[in-house]
């Protein structure tokens, strides 16, 4: 079975860090990246490419080029932007956007466009044309084009809203929503059926980011707005909107967007992988919705990765509270030795432990057929006797990590760095 050529552009946004994990162990798909900065996206994508931004003259013929190298068949645009800038450009380049209707992206790129397409219906926020025209205070004032509560401003009175207006660029004046918000995450299918929508709340937001989130029950009311939106516009693939609850407790839109959320994670968890729903869809293949309903929580942070300028063919592996903490194997260790075996990489295993070391590999369930070499040292002589660079060297011990450090100058690591290591 041939494998999908997916690009993934910009390869930096946190929805591209979904993306690729939903998508990086897939069966159906050979993943690659591309972005216009220099960003942790290179550390998640093996095939990666810097291209130029979309506002630069050179961009058409660069992005096509690459493309045409990759033999690219389908694309996923993390920023709306970028979405609305390729949706017209797709076809010419012979390739499939998710979501790419060029009239669907421009008018959810909009909230302008978005609220008069929809005007009428009751789950729709009051919007006003100018200040004249604002009936009850406070008002929210927010940029057309914006995004993640970016430039978002509570005006209470004609004054600061005269202020706000100022600063924002091409503004849009709505009705101010105090009540709980909501993302609702939702596939349509190559039929234009509406196969999933999964409500989730927004608790703890960061730069526009959900950072904790719980599954909201999709009660008719959501079901209802997830129908008519999927009715008016022309969608294919993951899509989202927001929504607010007034001062009764009505639910109204905030915005719509055509590319896949970055908290979808929620519904990954929860056993529905929109991303890969997406590569199927291009398959033209019919999709079934199998959602856990005992997934309640999704929890998010901050990763880290670190990166240092060293070539190596060997890793030496610490025993004792390094591969195994409190009579059990480490988890990040092991995951760690897989990553290295997954890379080529030569494994011994150096230890002064007391016991019959292949016993305890053993109990501990731990195969010695992952290590190409198993050193157990019994006379006191130094770690640093059996190394042979290029390698690194990992060790919970500081006075061993010292040792080989001095001897061998090759990078040690202790067992909390190696959670940064090799992602």
């Amino acid at each position: 079975m041939s494998r999908i050529r997916t690009l993934v552009f910009p390869c930096g946004a946190e929805a591209a860090s979904e993306i690729a994990q939903a998508l990086g162990r897939s069966v159906h798909v050979e993943l690659y990246g591309a972005s216009s900065r220099d960003d942790h996206g290179r550390h998640q994508f093996k095939r990666y490419a810097m291209v130029p931004n979309i506002a630069d003259a050179e961009f058409d013929r660069c992005f096509a080029e690459q493309l045409e190298l990759w033999g690219i068949e389908l694309i996923f645009a993390t920023h709306d932007t970028v979405l609305e800038y390729l949706a017209p450009r797709a076809a010419q380049w012979n390739v499939r956007l998710v979501n790419g209707d060029p009239r669907s992206t421009r008018i959810t790129r909009r909230k302008s466009e978005t609220y008069s397409l929809f005007e009428g219906e009751p789950w729709m926020p009051r919007w006003y044309r100018d200040l004249s025209a604002v009936e009850r205070w406070p008002v929210l004032l927010k940029p057309d084009r914006g995004q993640g509560g970016q430039g978002v401003t509570l005006a209470h009175n004609r004054a600061e809203a005269k202020a706000a207006l100022a600063r924002l660029d091409e503004p849009v004046i709505c009705e101010y929503l105090p009540g709980e918000e909501l993302t609702v995450d939702c596939f349509t299918d190559w039929r234009r059926r509406l196969v999933h929508v999964g409500p989730r709340t927004r608790e703890r937001v960061v730069g526009g980011i959900t950072m904790r989130s719980h599954p909201h029950p999709c009660r008719d009311d959501i079901q209802h707005i997830a129908q008519c939106i999927n009715d008016r516009l022309l969608l294919r693939g993951p899509w989202f909107f927001q929504l607010k609850a007034d001062t009764v407790g009505t639910w109204k839109l905030l915005e719509v967007s055509c590319r896949l959320s970055t908290g979808s994670v929620l519904q990954r968890a929860a056993g529905v992988n929109l991303s890969l729903m997406a590569v199927q869809d291009h398959l033209l293949r019919d999709l079934q919705v199998l959602a856990d309903p005992r997934l309640v929580l999704v929890e998010r942070r901050i990763v880290s990765i670190a990166e240092f300028a060293y070539s190596f063919d060997t890793a030496y592996l610490d025993f004792d509270d390094t591969l195994i903490c409190n009579g059990a194997a480490n988890p990040q260790a092991m995951r760690f030795v897989y990553r290295l075996v997954e890379m080529g990489k030569r494994l011994v295993l150096v230890t002064r432990h007391a016991g019959d070391v292949f016993e305890t590999l053993k109990a501990m369930r731990i195969s010695e057929s992952l290590f190409d070499e198993i050193v157990h040292l019994r006379n006191g002589e130094p770690k640093s006797s059996c190394i042979r660079k290029p390698a690194i060297f990992v060790d919970n011990h500081f006075p061993e990590r010292l040792e080989v450090s001095r001897h061998c100058g090759i990078p040690v690591f202790d067992v909390d760095a190696i959670e940064l290591l090799f992602p």
